[in-house]
């Protein structure tokens, strides 16, 4: 679905096309998608411990709760001790209840469809959610949709 040479912009119009043209939930799920994709990178990115011991610790994490204990580990402790919740969004309880939780309900068989004006805002936060955590990467020196550089050494 999303190609590693992907900007932030082109990736965003992809997925904003399924609000429209397709089904409101597939966009959902694929701008959750992109904000776990992103996360995952700014954690690897940003993260105290080489890159090999981070890609290990995070392949197997689920859920807000686990991305957000795994960015307090790798990452809060360089950046001014930012949590995931300040960088995401001004509303971490909207994003995480609504936005969120639209995605939760969607992938587990809650619900089966939504209506765009539902999805929209939602599927807004999440994209701003993505972008934050983009732009707070690219403000600490390390540009998410640029080639990252590999650690092989703790910081």
């Amino acid at each position: 679905m999303f190609l590693v040479n992907d900007t932030r912009s082109s990736r965003e119009a992809k997925i904003r096309s399924f609000l429209h043209e397709d089904d409101p939930a597939i966009a959902i799920i694929l701008a959750a998608a992109d904000f776990e994709w992103t996360v995952r990178r700014a954690i690897v990115a940003l993260g105290s411990h080489p890159t090999k011991f981070i890609r290990k610790k995070i392949e197997n994490l689920s859920g807000l709760a686990a991305y957000e204990k795994a960015w307090k580990q790798e990452v809060a402790k360089r950046v001014g001790g930012f949590e995931l919740a300040q960088v995401v969004v001004p509303n971490w309880e909207y994003f995480k209840k609504e936005a969120y939780g639209l995605r939760n309900k969607t992938v587990h068989g809650a619900t089966s469809s939504v209506s765009v004006a539902f999805a929209q805002p939602r599927l807004d936060a999440m994209l701003a959610a993505s972008a934050a955590v983009t732009k707070f990467a690219t403000d600490n020196g390390e540009p998410l949709y640029d080639r990252m550089i590999r650690r092989s050494k703790a910081r």
